[in-house]
Parts: structure tokens; sequence; C-alpha cells
């Protein structure tokens, strides 16, 4: 999720805050074809996946590419209107799930597949599959990028889109390109949530703040996505268990300020992240 968080803003230049709200897309897909045509869940993810990633494409296609070529001001329209889009996306999950509770007869509130799971040598099928899947995307994706010809076309496009076109980039697949890879990391992000336990009728959009924290935190670039998030979970875990030994159960309504405080504290000794912020080049 991160890693997709990084893409759209090397890309775009501006932080999409409906970015968890789009996890919700693969949530559905995972529970409609698990409870309605009776799926194995983890036979979702795919399509899940697909699915999620042509979303993203059609919010580049219908508001990112419109508003970007009006020039002046973009980036702070953007923000506005996917902070909006953030705020929508709830309610139209909470109409699609009082649909499946009252006339479809499947009832649940949220979307949760947990007990489609199973269990190898005594760890979760789930744990098994998220942990190789955020391997694969840590390898893979910084492979993508500076290996393969379509990977380095993204990074030539988010350092100097006028450059890029100069040189014979197609920029506008590769803004397309970007937003499908974004939209898909997050949608399976969203299925796999339905299995690990619970997606509620909000959705995700409670991890935007982790999310955030901890792609600042790495410097707002690919290698740093990958390593923020990470220093966040673990100092998340680590302050956590402290703090409760110090004033117990009632330190969990202080707990979702935990990434926040770690990244201003950190912030301060590494003002650009520990990966260093990307800058785009000027033509």
């Amino acid at each position: 999720m991160s890693i997709g968080f990084v893409l759209t803003y090397m890309m775009e230049g501006f932080p999409n805050f409906a970015h968890t709200s789009h996890a919700a897309i693969g949530a559905i897909i995972s529970f409609i074809l698990t409870r309605f045509f009776l799926f194995n869940p983890y036979h979702t993810f795919p399509l899940s996946a697909v699915i999620g990633g042509i979303m993203g494409v059609i919010l580049y296609l219908s508001i990112v590419k419109p508003i970007r070529r009006q020039g002046k001001d973009q980036e702070i329209r953007l923000t506005f209107v996917f902070l909006i889009i953030a705020w929508m996306f709830p309610s139209l999950v909470a109409i699609f799930n009082y649909w499946t509770r009252y006339y479809a007869n499947v009832p649940a509130w949220g979307f949760a597949l947990n007990w489609y799971d199973y269990e190898i040598y005594g760890v979760s099928g789930i744990s098994w599959f998220s942990t190789l899947t955020c391997l694969a995307s840590i390898i893979g994706f910084p492979y993508f990028l500076s290996k393969t010809k379509l990977g380095l076309s993204l990074r030539a496009t988010a350092e100097n889109e006028e450059l890029a076109a100069v040189l014979g980039i197609n920029t506008n697949r590769a803004h397309i390109t970007s937003w499908f890879i974004a939209g898909a990391l997050t949608a399976l992000v969203g299925s796999m949530y339905t299995v690990h336990g619970y997606v509620d009728v909000s959705g995700l959009d409670g991890m935007i703040i982790q999310v955030m924290s901890g792609v600042v935190l790495g410097g707002l670039n690919i290698y740093g996505a990958i390593i923020g998030p990470i220093l966040v979970y673990i100092s998340q875990i680590v302050i956590k268990n402290l703090l409760y030994q110090i004033f117990g159960l009632t330190f969990d309504m202080w707990e979702p300020l935990i990434p926040i405080v770690f990244l201003l504290i950190v912030l301060n000794i590494f003002p650009e992240g520990v990966m260093g912020r990307r800058r785009k080049r000027q033509a």
C-alpha cells in the first residue's frame, strides 16, 4: 500500500488521501465472489487486483488527467478532490453493505472471510501469503523500475515529464500504468485483509496515517516506501509494549498517536527522511 501511495505521489505530485479507501474495492470483490459464488477467497485475489487497477485508471482518466490539463494549482485541487473522495467512499461501501444484509440475505456488517482460512505448520495461510507478497514487492518493484523498459519510462516521467516526452516516452501510458499498479496493490491489500481479519464499512481509512507516516519517514521515494513503513511498524510494536507496561490497558486510546509521534521525533533527526526525499528536476 505504501509503494502505491509513493508511486502516485512521484507521478502526480500530490498526496492521494483516498488511497487507503481504494482497498475497499478489493474487499468487496473478494466478499462477493466468496459469499455469493462460493469461490475460495485466495482465488479472488488476482481478480480483485485487476479490478482495483482498472478503477485506479478510471480515477486518473476521469479526474486527474482533466485537472492536470488546467495547469495552475493542479496539485492543490487534486488534493482536495481526493480528500472528498476519501470522505465519500465509506458511505458508498456502507450502502453496498446494507444491500447485502437486507436484500441479498447475506448477514454481515463489513467484510470478513477469516473463517475460510487454513493453517500451515500452525501459522495461518494468509500470514504466509501476505509475507511472501510483501517480499515479492520489496524485491520485484525496485527491479521493475530500474531494469525494465516500462519501469524506466515511469521513472523518467516522474523525474521530468517534458524531457521524457521529448525523448519519445509515452508519458500518458506511464501515468496510466502507475495508477493501475497503485490501484491493484491497494485492492490486493483489501482482499487480504478480509481473510486476515475484518474490513468494516469504513474500509481501511484508518491506515492512511500509518501509510503516510511510513512514506514520509522513508523520504517519499520507492526505496523509502519499503524502509519507512517497516520502521514505523517496528516502532509501534516496541513503543506499544513499553507503554502498556507503564500505563496498562488505558493506553489503548492513545495507540493511534504512536506513528505520528514517532514521525515527528525522527523527522527532527532526518528532515528529508531516512532514504532522502525525491525532487523533480526542472527542464
